[in-house]
């Protein structure tokens, strides 16, 4: 009967961890010499959050993501669909009030995705190994306004 219970309250815990990604909803942009990279995220609601990446440099789109966090077995995933790649599933590795990470230590880069609120701004990285040796990649974001 024990196992019944968590079972069905599963998905409750996955709805209420959701909701507490509320902190990156909406615009994000990091700029860097003639690049912007972009995040627009949706808010957590329907088991979901959606979002779209892109990086922006010399006038030029030169990367693009899809992302979603969906509810799977009572557990947060992490889902990115970069380019013509697979989808790639990431699933939660902690939550705290004002961080989430995501990791998947199969993946050939990144194996982790962390993102953090840092005050008013928003704190990304993404971390791993490539052919064994440690990298990653910082995205300090500023909120934007959510343009049409």
């Amino acid at each position: 009967m024990r196992y019944l219970w968590i079972a069905l309250l599963a998905p409750l815990a996955a709805a209420d961890d959701l909701a507490r990604l509320s902190f990156f909803a909406g615009c994000w942009e990091a700029k860097a010499g003639g690049t912007s990279i972009q995040e627009q995220w949706t808010r957590p609601e329907g088991g979901t959050m959606l979002g779209l990446g892109r990086t922006i440099k010399d006038g030029k789109t030169v990367f693009s993501e899809f992302l979603r966090i969906e509810e799977r077995k009572g557990r947060l995933v992490y889902i990115a669909h970069v380019g013509t790649q697979d989808a790639t599933p990431f699933p939660l590795k902690s939550l705290t009030e004002n961080e989430v990470v995501f990791e998947n230590p199969s993946h050939d880069y990144p194996q982790r995705i962390l993102y953090r609120k840092d005050g008013a701004s928003l704190f990304a990285r993404i971390e791993g190994s490539v052919k064994g040796k440690p990298r990653h990649e910082d995205y300090p974001y500023t909120r934007v306004r959510c343009e049409p």
